[in-house]
């Protein structure tokens, strides 16, 4: 069972024979309260007379608490009980004669009859002249009672408004010095003080108190102009909390800092570019972009273009914007970073499909160039055989025709070099849903609505993206120009086992029977101006990945490409989850 400070004190033989005067310095109601119940019970067990002076609601509750232990109503009412102001207090201000003389006319009866005495009060400190003389000679006059009368007396003040020197000032004339936990003897106390204070002595409290007053009144001053700064620091940090948390929902990277440190970054920018201590700016990512800026004056508040190479060796474009700011009562510089990867790929891209139509151009007029100088040997070689007259000049013709054929084939097979791939996990979703972007301003030109069916949002193969991007830009392509104006265009993308089946399907004119085993051959197209060099290349694309294409086509009802390509197992585990 936990003994109180209180207990400790009056359970001693010489406090019980010889009585206590006891100053409380309480910092915790809770605790004060458990020390005061303590207090009561103890004296009602021993047969005491107890004199309580406190506060209403303190009264209440130790009431409560005291019925808890089980003392009864009666027992409880023979505690004399009175409210502090009216006992301390005399037309506001603090009454030490007042109060000196109902503690003798309280309590005498019972001294009267030999009763012992224990009594607790919570003493009010007043803001008034003389309030410590005063104080100090309720206290004197206390400790001489005490001591005659061999009482157990507790004074109790609040630490946190009872100033220090006050606090040392009634050491003097008490004999113990108790807190919410501990207690010990006063270090300070002597009979001697208990006497009436000499005129010397009472100018130098007053003396004291009226220094102590003057630091109050600078004190109340200085908390005035600190609140003031505290105020403008508060508005301050409301602005720049609004400030930080506007940049840190805005969906692109945001980077504020001073001349030396980055001293603020969003969610954004902390992903994107690895940021992960304000202090420290990323080597490969951010430092050289802070060193060109800062060469760069004439241009830093321009829009500029930059690339950087993230941790993952990927390649990202930005347009970078800054201004001048204040931030943190400092000149600082917000940059903000709008990622353009994707408009950089696709106008790759289109050039890239641009270079493709050139191809098949090229292809077409080189399958011409082929066929007329194979015309030429083919009837040259039927010359020959009829007759053997201009032998040695027939020869000559077809030798040379034979080396521009040969000229050809170098030329083509230099256009048909490979070139060395690097492929990647890639979710084919993602780069369908790049496509259909991408063809969006040619669909919607002849008011064809492109729909995207998938049977989850993540389906991963291993591929180039470039390369398996143009089988369906072309495939897709292919579908709009075979349409008349409206309708729509379905892509349909599921995992079947092992692979990933992505059907392209129109509704356009479709292909005549006779000429489906043709598509897909070098040089033969449907189209009056096409050269059939783009499905071949979707041709091998597709089967150089391991994958398969094939196509169905019905006149008037319109055509299905069928592609197939080896599922990874991501987009499984993927799926179960």
């Amino acid at each position: 069972m936990l003994v109180l400070p209180i207990n400790k004190i009056t359970s001693s033989q010489t406090v019980k024979s010889s009585g206590a005067h006891i100053l409380y310095m309480y910092n915790e109601y809770k605790k004060y309260v458990q020390n005061l119940v303590s207090f009561i019970h103890e004296g009602l067990i021993e047969n005491e007379i107890i004199l309580i002076v406190e506060y209403k609601n303190t009264i209440n509750l130790s009431k409560k608490e005291l019925e808890k232990k089980g003392l009864t109503n009666a027992q409880i009412e023979n505690i004399k009980w009175v409210f502090a102001n009216e006992f301390y207090i005399n037309e506001n201000q603090f009454d030490a004669n007042g109060a000196g003389k109902k503690l003798i006319h309280l309590l005498q009866p019972f001294i009267d009859q030999g009763y012992n005495i224990r009594t607790w009060g919570q003493v009010p400190i007043i803001n008034q002249d003389a309030i410590l003389d005063q104080l100090n000679g309720y206290e004197c006059h206390c400790d001489d009672f005490t001591s005659k009368r061999k009482t157990k007396s507790v004074c109790a003040y609040n630490a946190i408004t009872t100033p220090s020197f006050m606090q040392n000032v009634l050491l003097k004339t008490h004999t113990y010095f108790m807190t919410d936990d501990d207690y010990n003897l006063s270090p300070f106390y002597n009979r001697k003080h208990s006497k009436t204070a000499s005129v010397e002595e009472v100018d130098r409290l007053r003396r004291m108190e009226e220094q102590n007053k003057d630091l109050l009144d600078r004190n109340t001053h200085l908390i005035f102009e600190n609140n003031l700064v505290k105020l403008n620091n508060e508005v301050i940090k409301q602005n720049e909390s609004k400030l930080r948390t506007v940049i840190n929902e805005l969906p692109i990277p945001i980077i504020i800092r001073n001349n030396k440190y980055i001293i603020f970054y969003n969610s954004e920018a902390e992903a994107q570019f690895s940021i992960d201590n304000q202090h420290v700016v990323a080597e490969n990512l951010l430092s050289s972009f802070f060193e060109n800026y800062a060469r760069n004056i004439k241009h830093q508040h321009e829009v500029q273009e930059q690339m950087f190479i993230l941790k993952n060796e990927k390649k990202k474009y930005y347009l970078v914007k800054s201004i001048n700011i204040s931030f943190e009562g400092e000149p600082a510089v917000l940059h903000s970073f709008v990622d353009v990867t994707k408009e950089k790929e696709n106008e790759n891209l289109m050039i890239r499909s641009e270079k493709m139509n050139i191809a098949g151009e090229l292809a077409a007029s080189i399958a011409h160039e082929l066929r007329n100088p194979l015309t030429a040997i083919k009837g040259f070689f039927k010359m020959l055989r009829d007759t053997e007259k201009y032998k040695e000049r027939y020869f000559q013709i077809i030798e040379d025709e034979l080396s521009r054929i040969e000229q050809i084939s170098s030329e083509l097979l230099t256009l048909a070099k490979p070139h060395t791939e690097k492929r990647q996990d890639q979710n084919i979703v993602n780069l369908i849903e790049e496509v259909k972007f991408l063809l969006s301003s040619q669909s919607n030109m002849k008011c064809i609505e492109v729909i995207l069916e998938v049977s989850s949002n993540e389906l991963y193969v291993n591929c180039e993206v470039t390369k398996i991007k143009q089988v369906f830009i072309n495939l897709v392509k292919n579908a709009i120009e075979a349409m008349q104006e409206g309708g729509n265009i379905k892509i349909k993308v599921e995992r079947i086992g092992n692979i990933i089946q992505a059907k392209v399907i129109d509704h356009g004119s479709g292909i005549p029977e006779e000429l489906l085993s043709k598509i897909g051959e070098p040089f033969y197209t449907t189209k009056e101006k096409g050269t059939g060099i783009g499905l071949m290349v979707c041709y091998q694309i597709i089967e150089s990945h391991g994958g398969t294409i094939h196509f169905d086509s019905k006149v008037n009802i319109g055509t299905t490409f069928t592609i197939t390509l080896p599922a990874l197992v991501k987009s499984l585990s993927t799926q179960s989850q």
